[in-house]
């Protein structure tokens, strides 16, 4: 049987996943995304032109066969949108979405919207993009499946009862006036429904069968410590963000798997929460310029700051990593010195690792090592060997630390700006 690829992120999404599963996807048959909705932002870069993705695989830019497993939610419009982009930039598409993948509703959005405000000062940053109460309505037993949505009496049925319970939430809990009505979301979305149709598959069972003869690419969004479950809660994402979240996000038994944990040279986040390393100065601003770190899909500037090394060793225990793709580390070359967070402390009591407890990690300072800048630009290297030797030791230095291969390194956004180690 050909391994399946497991792709994901070690640290708080934005690590360069896309570019990392584009140059995988040459050779491989099949891309499925497990996770996710369109609040996570994938790009890739080919030739100077950049395709942005939210909901299809990016996988599709090198006509790979693509599917949406049933673990993550799909917005319809935005999928659309992207398809219809795609199709004029002359791609076909050959594109399954699994007939139990939940749709993101209007409603959703409504409810994400007046509880980011209830929140107040407190609010986590979300994106109002609807997609965590859409997780919550398929763990509730109130969502709407694709193969509702191409279903138009069900549709209609499930939008009776649905839609009634969120208007009432919306206006009696939060005071809201809701002016969209069921008539209208029901004449959208049964167009959606007939537009989506086409795509419409048991993803679990196509993946199943195809496992042993197909070398398959599942690819993840967002970051280990997005997890809702081991990563910096209460900012974080609905879906889990681990490795193991493949299985069942798709819908297969556990098999031998590789995964390819994708780490930024240094780190970054979008939004509220905790960020031990972040550099509010001038470190941090070279990063957020000469990275160009805007989200894919918020369009908020991402904060900056060193590589974090407590994160990544507890990312490696989380997703038991084959290897390392590095990305991004053409970014760090105009440093005279680096630095790299090994251990966080608090007093004299060490945390080698992510701290279990959030309130410990409020508490905690992180603890640096400086190694020297290689100061050279590497944007055109294409082999290990013609990298600065600073360069190398910095690679080599977070390989002995992880004590795992760093096997891909990337030195630019276009496709071809990689090293393979």
């Amino acid at each position: 049987m050909k391994r399946p690829i497991i792709v994901v992120g070690m640290q708080w999404g934005d690590e360069g996943k896309g570019k990392i599963v584009d140059y995988l996807a040459h050779r491989a048959d099949y891309v499925i995304r497990f996770n996710g909705g369109d609040n996570a932002g994938h790009t890739v870069v080919v030739n100077g032109k950049s395709y942005k993705f939210h909901n299809i695989p990016s996988g599709v830019i090198q006509r790979k066969k693509v599917a949406i497993a049933q673990g993550a939610v799909v917005s319809p419009e935005v999928l659309l949108s992207e398809v219809k982009l795609l199709k004029q930039a002359g791609f076909i598409i050959d594109l399954s979405i699994d007939y139990r993948t939940h749709i993101v509703m209007p409603y959703h959005k409504l409810l994400d919207a007046a509880t980011e405000a209830w929140k107040g000062k407190s609010a986590t940053g979300s994106l109002k993009l609807g997609i965590g109460y859409c997780y919550e309505d398929k763990n509730n037993r109130t969502g709407i499946r694709l193969e509702d949505l191409i279903n138009p009496i069900t549709l209609k049925k499930k939008l009776n009862i649905f839609f009634t319970l969120k208007k009432k939430i919306l206006e009696r809990v939060y005071g809201q006036r809701v002016v969209i009505t069921e008539h209208e979301i029901y004449g959208v979305y049964s167009k959606f429904g007939k537009q989506l149709k086409p795509f419409a598959s048991d993803v679990s069972a196509l993946v199943a069968l195809n496992l042993k003869n197909k070398q398959m690419i599942f690819e993840g969004a967002h970051g280990t410590f997005l997890d809702p479950a081991f990563g910096s809660y209460p900012y974080t994402v609905a879906p889990h963000c681990i490795a193991g979240a493949a299985f069942t996000g798709i819908g297969i038994g556990p098999v031998p798997v590789n995964v390819i944990g994708v780490v930024k040279a240094y780190t970054t986040r979008v939004g509220n929460g905790h960020f031990p390393t972040e550099q509010v100065n001038s470190a941090g601003q070279i990063m957020q310029n000469k990275g160009n770190e805007v989200g894919t899909t918020s369009g908020r500037m991402r904060r900056c700051g060193w590589l974090d090394l407590p994160m990544l060793r507890t990312a490696m225990r989380l997703n038991n990593c084959t290897y390392v793709a590095l990305t991004k580390l053409d970014v760090l070359s105009s440093f005279r010195q680096v630095k790299i967070a090994n251990y966080y402390h608090k007093g004299s009591k060490k945390y080698d690792y992510f701290p279990p407890q959030i309130r410990e990690l409020e508490v905690c300072r992180p603890s640096y090592v400086t190694l020297p800048g290689w100061q050279k630009d590497i944007s055109s290297v294409r082999k290990f060997k013609d990298l600065p030797k600073y360069c190398k030791k910095y690679i080599q230095f977070i390989e002995a630390q992880l004590n795992v291969p760093i096997k891909i390194i990337s030195v630019g956004a276009d496709r071809q700006a990689l090293i393979v180690h």
